[in-house]
């Protein structure tokens, strides 16, 4: 329940508002065409694919972001304790307990800002000391991890593993991409069939509800022969409803045989 419950409440933030997904029984026991749907609207929208890609790409070791902080930042009072100061009366917020809060969180700007500057000093010295070491001349240098593995040879085993993995996944994106367009012709199709399949589900809440309606006694033989004439057509369209029902599960099992 609570993960059901977390996949809606992801797919609510990312903008999905479907309103039949929200109807879905929290137990999980129906409601897998429209989980299909929301996973190919994420798909599409947020591109998942692309995402996993780059989350899982092997890091060289020279990345790092631009800081745009200042380069000289105030420096924090010392000799303060991390004691909290207590609040005032009646549970009110005293001013100094957000100084204090004001004073470690420029303390740990400044920390993080010293680290960031420590980083790139690192990272130059590795760049200049391995200058012209590098076969591509476009680079000139050593990254981090050849540097380490220079160091470190027996490392070579575990990158080459990670180096695979991400060779699959390439090959598998790049499968996808050949076959994607059969995937989303297949989904027009299951959003055509939900929609058939929808309007038929109203019509026959509207066939139900004129059967309850009571049945009026009429003393005209015509009234008589044209509730005989409504009753066959009503029939009728129920046959041909199960047929519609039986068309479109073929269908939809050739679609599934052509994907495979």
């Amino acid at each position: 329940d609570n993960q059901i419950r977390f996949v809606k409440s992801a797919l609510w933030y990312h903008g999905y508002d479907r309103p039949e997904l929200y109807q879905l029984p929290a137990d999980g026991s129906a409601g897998s065409r429209e989980l299909l749907l929301a996973f190919s609207w994420l798909l599409h929208r947020l591109g998942l694919l692309e995402q996993l890609l780059a989350r899982n790409r092997v890091k060289t070791g020279d990345e790092t972001s631009v800081c745009t902080c200042e380069e000289d930042l105030p420096d924090i009072q010392k000799g303060t304790t991390e004691t909290t100061p207590e609040c005032g009366l009646e549970d009110r917020v005293d001013v100094r307990y957000l100084q204090w809060l004001n004073g470690r969180l420029r303390f740990q700007w400044q920390s993080l800002h010293a680290q960031h500057q420590e980083q790139c000093k690192l990272l130059h010295k590795i760049h200049l000391f391995t200058s012209g070491s590098h076969v591509d001349q476009v680079f000139g240098h050593l990254s981090v991890t050849e540097a380490d593995l220079a160091r470190q040879p027996e490392n070579c085993k575990q990158l080459l593993q990670l180096l695979e993995s991400e060779t699959m996944q390439l090959e598998a994106f790049l499968e996808w991409k050949r076959l994607e367009p059969v995937y989303w012709q297949w989904m027009e199709t299951v959003l055509d069939n939900m929609a058939e399949e929808g309007n038929m589900c109203k019509s026959q809440d509207t066939q139900v509800e004129q059967r309850r309606q009571p049945k009026l006694i009429s003393c005209c033989p015509w009234a008589d022969n044209l509730t005989g004439q409504m009753e066959r057509l009503s029939r009728d369209l129920m046959t041909l409803q199960d047929q519609l029902h039986k068309l479109v599960a073929h269908r939809k099992a050739a679609w599934c045989e052509k994907v495979r």
